[in-house]
This record gives structure tokens, sequence and C-alpha cells, in this order.
């Protein structure tokens, strides 16, 4: 547990704990020349009515009251002290209603608005939810005006907005994030979709066998490949065109300008990576080592020529060059065979194998269905 002595937590001014705001806090509410003075330090918000710093950083840097655009309530002694700043309520408010009718129901009207949007990080100083604050202040009115306080209203004080419904403070941080996410899911879906080329292209590097792995993922290749529009298209719709629920005017209408370009970059740099993952088994011919795609030839030594052969039959279900990887690699363990080759273009395996040991038919259509394709051996019969 972190001691309250953390110098990094209290305000410089008046050894106030402060609690920690989001950047996008004070980028909305600083007025344009303190603004630029921001950086990238952690901020605390120091509520102490009798000091001027409003927010400090653990780098020293501070800001106080006349950097902001708007009066910062709990820090005033002045009406109108604002503790609602989402639907404009006040201090003075909560004391005059308690005073007349011996409670108050700004707390019902935050609770009942809020499940609509409201945007506490952009619009309070605090940089949070209200309802602490708001219950805070209602305690005391009720206390000044010798009136009892229930055991929900005393409750309440613990209470947080932002985790009633999880509309509260909506920014328009939350879409980008849930954009982020399903931009990099759709990165993850078009890996998937190509990874029945790329698979064996990385198993050749590290001198292992591919077996069906790549069959499995060209199975579901149209699948994967849906999937990565869907998100990818979710991602622009979050990112670009998708705006937070905010009331005319308010702040939240426009996120962190950094943040934005950030996000924006990352779709489109997101955006290459897929066309150029969901493409690549139209060019992994360019990347494949030379002998895997070389054709095997029965022009051996001269005491072998009697003996040796060349032979070829159909495979099927095949949709790169990289599929012959794996089924070479299963026909080349087969009994008989001496070397072998697969034509994606042919659609087609041939083998070399000795006439004195012949490979069966039969191990060879086992091979090619190991590596998750389908052989046609009528021809070997010619």
């Amino acid at each position: 547990m972190t001691s309250s002595k953390d110098p990094s937590m209290l305000c410089p001014a008046c050894q106030t704990k402060g609690t920690k705001v989001k950047h996008v806090t004070l980028e909305s509410l600083l007025k344009d020349e303190p603004a630029k003075r921001i950086g990238d330090e952690q901020y605390r918000f120091c509520d102490s009515i009798d000091c001027d710093t409003v927010y400090f950083s653990d780098g020293g840097n501070t800001f106080v009251k006349d950097d902001l655009t708007v009066r910062v309530g709990v820090k005033e002694h002045d009406a109108p002290r604002h503790v609602c700043y989402c639907f404009d309520h006040t201090i003075e408010e909560i004391n005059e209603e308690v005073e007349k009718t011996g409670e108050s129901t700004v707390l019902d009207d935050i609770k009942t608005r809020m499940k609509e949007a409201c945007w506490c990080e952009t619009t309070s100083p605090k940089g949070g939810c209200c309802l602490g604050t708001v219950s805070k202040y209602v305690k005391l009115a009720m206390e000044e005006h010798g009136m009892a306080i229930s055991a929900t209203e005393q409750s309440e004080v613990h209470e947080d907005c932002c985790s009633a419904d999880g509309s509260c403070c909506d920014s328009g941080e939350t879409r980008q994030r849930t954009g982020m996410v399903a931009v990099g899911g759709s990165v993850v879906a078009a890996l998937a979709a190509s990874a029945c080329c790329w698979i064996p292209l990385g198993l050749i590097v590290f001198g292992m066998s591919a077996g069906g792995v790549s069959a499995w993922f060209e199975h579901y290749r149209l699948l994967f490949l849906g999937i990565t529009a869907v998100l990818l298209g979710t991602g622009f719709y979050l990112v670009y065109f998708r705006t937070p629920k905010c009331a005319p005017g308010a702040a939240c209408a426009a996120p962190s300008r950094k943040m934005q370009r950030f996000n924006r970059s990352m779709l489109w740099v997101a955006t290459v990576f897929v066309i150029a993952s969901a493409s690549f088994p139209k060019y992994v011919g360019y990347l494949l080592p030379h002998d895997q795609l070389s054709a095997v030839s029965d022009q051996g030594d001269s005491s072998e020529a009697e003996v040796v052969q060349v032979a070829s039959f159909d495979v099927k279900g095949m949709t790169c060059e990289a599929c012959a990887i794996p089924i070479r690699e299963e026909i080349a363990q087969v009994p008989g065979v001496l070397d072998a080759s697969v034509s994606f273009d042919g659609g087609s395996a041939s083998i070399r194998f000795d006439t004195t040991n012949p490979p069966s038919k039969a191990d060879l259509s086992a091979a090619v269905s190991k590596a998750g394709y389908e052989a046609d051996t009528t021809k070997l019969d010619d």
C-alpha cells in the first residue's frame, strides 16, 4: 500500500493528498496557454478549498484556478459553486432545497439523467464522477439544518456513476479503445486467413514439418477473411464515424487529439498489414526457396537410369504455392520415393522412384491426405 506521505501524491502548496486525473481533463478545461505545459506527466487534483492549486504533477508542474476555463466549485467560497458540471447543480441549490424541504433531489436527478450520458472527464475539474462530492454536500447541508441522515444516504457517498451502467464519462476514449481492439482482432484474423501459406514457409526456416496444420487453416480461410472484414470495418466505424453521447456543445464531443491521431495512424498501419496478410497467398511463391519448387528428373547416374522412373498424379485442394510444401514433405517420406516435387500451377505431384521398389498408390494417397489434401493416383496406372 502506498503511503499518503509519498511526495508525488501531495499537493506542493498545501500537502493535501490529490486524486489522479487523466490528460483529457486538463486538455478540456485548461486555457490555451497553460495547456501547452501539460506534457506527459501524471497529474492529480487538489480539492482543498484553501489552496489555489488545482492540478499538480509528479514532476512538479502545477496549474492554479486562474488557469482553468471553469470555476472549481469545491475550491470556491462564493456562489455559484458547482458540484455537478454535467447537469448544472450547485452547492447553493443543495443547501436551499434541504432548508426548504428537508431533503435534496439532486442525487436522484443525476442518477436518472446519467443513464443517457454524462461527461465527467471533460467537464468536471475533478475529472471523475460527481456523486461522491454531491453526497458529501447533501450530508453537510442536512447536518447544518439538524436533520437525520439515513443509512442509505450515508452509503451513497461511496457510489460511482461510472459503475452504474458504463455510460458515464463517455468522452470518446472508450470507443477509440474499442476500435483498436477490433482492429487488433482483424489483424489476428488476417494472419489466420493466410496461415495456410505462411506457416509452411515459417516451418521451413526451423527445419520442421508442416504436416496438416496449413490445410486446417485453409479449410477456414473464407471464415477468417469474413471475420477480418467485419472487425476492420468495426474499427473504422468506431474510430472515424461513431460519436459519443454528448449534449450540444459538450466537451466530450472531441476526444484527446493526440490519442485520436495515434489511433487513426495505427488503424491505417493495421489496414495495410491486414491487406498484405490477406493477399499473402498471391505472392508467397516469390518467397519460397527454389528447391521447394523444382521438379524431379529421371536423369540421374547412368547406373541408375534403368531402374529409376518419374511419374505424376493430380493433387486437389491447393490454393497457393505454399500448399505444395507440406504435400512434398509427406510424399518424400513414402517408402520407395527417391524424390518428389509438387506444382501448384499444375495441380499435380511428381515423384522419382526405384522401379524395383515402387511406392504404392495407397501410401501416396495417404501421404497427401495427411498433409490435408486429396490425391488422384489413377494416372499412375498408365
